[in-house]
């Protein structure tokens, strides 16, 4: 398996065996019974089809990544633990085709790979030179991908078609030096089709608006303007408002003042961090567990950058936060690159989106 495959598959969350070129590894070993490959063969083609994720069915990404536990020095945890949720987040739909031996994957996230799962381990030489090992195989109704190596190398996924073929049960088991114990993640998907389609490769919307709202940022800071056009345009009045907000949402955090804090959020909370389309009072929870563990929080922050969306409907903050949270003899401290999303509403400005987008130190 080549290093840009095989990091691809971790993008993909899916599998892929080939030779070394990019061509898919030959199948081996010896040819069956005819009943019992024909047997397999219709379990098997249950995996067929298009798959979108049930996020009620599935893990929490949040609280798989909050339970995980690291070796690394508690000043550097936050950057690992951001690069591992990226890690295991999931695409939103997947595309299974398979003949055969041979396995077409693709995900929203990555274009199609293929594999071919005949159950042989293969061993390919990464870039600097270890050994990786690697094996897919088709386990009646399911596609088992395995590989080792050094500990980075050592991960597992398991696609598992359930109910009759109409669910995807997606099982990944990653390992890394930084953790304790590997971390084990359970994805779930509805089947939408029986039949692949290739045309699912394509951002989230999410995604696509990060990643817009960036070249804006970054195409103001170049032209040397503290705020983008689109926030000039909007007027003066409306980013000023923001900008109180902003100062008072960073008072009630440093105050504990978790009533007053609340008053800021809109229902539901689309992002929160690493949780999607969550509550206001899962947002509460979580902000009375942190300010019950710390005795003092201070957070700074600096001039944000204000980008209007939906004709003034809709604003996208980001800003420079430097934190302290002292509990005890422990101090965390740290700076991160804050987004804020927030949406005009009869009340004022509400917050629907909360997350840390870059870790800076």
């Amino acid at each position: 398996m080549s290093r840009k495959f095989y990091y691809a598959f971790l993008i993909l969350l899916t599998a892929m065996l080939v030779a070394p070129g990019g061509s898919p590894a030959r199948a081996q070993g010896r040819q069956r019974p005819r009943m019992a490959a024909r047997s397999e063969s219709v379990a098997a083609s249950r995996l067929n089809g298009v798959y979108r994720i049930d996020i009620e069915g599935s893990d929490k990404l949040y609280s798989v990544v909050a339970g995980a536990s690291s070796n690394l020095p508690f000043g550097e945890q936050q950057r690992f633990f951001i690069d591992l949720a990226v890690r295991l987040t999931p695409p939103d739909l997947l595309a299974i085709e398979r003949t055969g031996r041979r396995v077409n994957i693709g995900s929203s996230r990555a274009p199609r790979i293929t594999l071919v799962a005949d159950g042989v381990v293969h061993t390919e030489r990464a870039d600097d030179g270890h050994l990786i090992r690697s094996r897919a195989a088709l386990e009646g109704a399911r596609l088992v991908f395995t590989s080792s190596g050094r500990t980075e190398d050592n991960f597992s996924v398991v696609f598992a078609s359930v109910e009759d073929g109409r669910r995807l049960r997606v099982t990944r088991r990653i390992s890394a030096e930084q953790l304790n114990e590997p971390v084990v993640i359970q994805t779930v998907y509805n089947k939408i089709s029986d039949v692949a389609r290739w045309d699912i490769y394509e951002e989230t919307q999410m995604a696509r608006e990060a990643r817009k709202a960036r070249e804006e940022v970054d195409a103001s800071v170049a032209a040397g303007t503290s705020t983008p056009p689109a926030a000039e345009a909007e007027g003066t009045a409306a980013a000023a408002a923001l900008r109180v907000s902003l100062d008072a949402w960073v008072g009630a955090t440093n105050a504990r003042d978790i009533e007053r804090q609340m008053t800021f959020y809109a229902t539901p909370v689309k992002a929160f961090y690493l949780a999607r389309n969550v509550t206001r009072a899962f947002v509460r929870n979580e902000k009375v567990r942190v300010f019950a563990s710390a005795e003092v929080i201070d957070i700074r922050v600096e001039e944000p950058e204000i980008i209007f969306r939906d004709d003034g409907r809709t604003a996208i903050m980001r800003f420079r936060k430097r934190y302290r949270i002292e509990n005890g003899s422990r101090t965390q401290r740290g700076a991160v690159i804050q987004e804020l999303r927030w949406q005009r509403t009869g009340a004022g400005w509400k917050i629907f989106s909360e997350r840390d987008i870059r870790v800076v130190r």
